[in-house]
């Protein structure tokens, strides 16, 4: 059971979530005075040993958390990151939102247009990501929300939870991301930042098709059989067909230039009124200073 008040500091409200890697529960800084107080929540990490290599990692890892979120407002803010009684905790930004999985139905498709919304606006905080050198490893429609002020997609829990965990069990192989939406790159141990693209793509035929991941087919070569089941024009479709390649060299290497590609199609005039910021497509510098065909 975690402790009722943490670092003499947080107060634990509820529990959003359990699992193998720890809980994830709602708190509020008893250190802000009584009219500021805001809810925030801990991320408990458990790993089955501790040692020397685990901490290092987690203070590594927590420390990159810091900086990407105090600069990115659809990354959640890390307030603090700290040990106790054994046990790794993470203290970040509440999101009130909820994320993707809630709009997906088996069978319900997403409109092209849709679509090209997801992919413009996941891509923009994933680009930044990247530029910071950081890969996610674990984007899927869990890990993406929808904060319920603005709508704005707000990018959630990055990979060192599981990889914490994992790290206490198997020195030299660390399994991070989620069956369906990690490359083969990734499943061998060795994510890339198109590993995330891959992650990327997959979210979107899902939103297209409507069908899992684990529900899709591969060819002989692994490419994953998709188009045949979504109304999509060959100009997306292309851009998806790359994101998704077995082979992590005929994918976009990073973000920046998925998005590229992506702002070749046709401009169009977004109406993000219900949750997505406007925007015409087109027109934009890349932070790698790539492009993309």
């Amino acid at each position: 059971m975690i402790k009722p008040i943490l670092q003499n500091r947080y107060r634990i409200i509820k529990q959003l979530k359990s699992g193998v890697f720890g809980g994830i529960y709602l708190a509020e800084d008893l250190n802000m005075p009584a009219i500021h107080k805001f809810q925030c929540v801990v991320k408990q990490l458990q790993p089955e040993v501790m040692n020397q290599r685990i901490i290092e990692r987690f203070v590594q890892e927590g420390e990159t958390l810091l900086k990407l979120g105090q600069n990115h407002s659809q990354i959640p803010k890390l307030f603090n990151f700290f040990e106790e009684n054994q046990e790794l905790y993470l203290v970040q930004e509440f999101i009130d939102g909820h994320d993707l999985s809630q709009e997906m139905t088996f069978g319900k498709q997403s409109s092209e247009i849709e679509v090209i919304k997801f992919l413009r606006e996941i891509l923009e905080v994933l680009e930044y990501v990247h530029y910071h050198r950081y890969i996610h490893r674990d984007i899927k429609p869990a890990n993406i929300m929808r904060r319920f002020r603005d709508g704005k997609l707000i990018l959630i829990d990055f990979g060192l939870r599981k990889e914490i965990n994992f790290l206490g069990q198997a020195p030299y192989s660390v399994d991070v991301g989620t069956p369906g939406y990690k490359p083969s790159e990734q499943i061998n141990g060795t994510p890339m930042f198109s590993s995330d693209i891959y992650a990327v793509g997959m979210t979107a035929i899902q939103f297209l098709t409507g069908i899992p991941p684990h529900q899709f087919s591969k060819d002989n070569s692994g490419e994953v059989n998709w188009r045949h089941l979504a109304q999509v024009s060959d100009r997306l479709g292309n851009i998806l067909t790359r994101m998704l390649k077995n082979n992590f060299c005929e994918r976009y290497q990073n973000a920046s230039e998925a998005l590229q590609a992506l702002i070749k199609l046709q401009p169009i005039n977004l109406d993000f009124s219900q949750g997505l910021a406007a925007v015409n497509v087109g027109g934009r510098v890349s932070l790698f200073g790539s492009t993309a065909p």
